[in-house]
């Protein structure tokens, strides 16, 4: 069995790498388990749809406005093993999101498979939309690792 949680990808978040560590010893998917899910990611559920839900990430990237979880509510890994349905709450759940926080834009990306790729820290289908600040003369780009490169 693959591992489900991926814990040098987690980066420079101590307290991200704390948890994921307590999460790999029980060898369970954190998406999959809500009683357990909720025991270390405190923040509410925003959206609760028939195949995804959504949230506020817990561990936020660096310099980001909002950055939202959305998470399938059945265990799948890959993109080929959701429904056309699931497509549609899907879209509903970033729909809903757009317009409870009046998101002038946003950037989406989707993890599907295997971490040592995506550079996921959970082994479970899931998207995220990130928000940032306008661009000006003081803003940096946020960094994301969407994957690996040969050095």
């Amino acid at each position: 069995m693959a591992k489900r949680v991926e814990v040098k990808n987690a980066g420079e978040r101590a307290d991200y790498v704390r948890t994921l560590k307590q999460i790999a010893k029980g060898n369970y998917c954190p998406f999959c388990d809500e009683k357990r899910f909720v025991e270390y990611h405190k923040k509410p559920t925003l959206y609760k749809g028939r195949y995804w839900f959504a949230t506020h990430n817990n561990w936020p990237y660096e310099g980001t406005k909002h950055h939202f979880l959305l998470i399938h509510r059945t265990h799948v890994e890959s993109v080929q093993e959701i429904s056309p349905k699931a497509w549609t709450d899907l879209q509903k759940a970033l729909v809903f999101l757009h317009k409870k926080f009046k998101l002038k834009g946003a950037s989406l990306f989707m993890r599907s498979g295997d971490p040592a790729v995506t550079g996921a820290t959970v082994r479970h289908l899931h998207a995220q939309l990130i928000v940032g600040t306008r661009r000006n003369k003081t803003t940096e780009a946020i960094r994301v690792v969407l994957g690996f490169k040969k050095k």
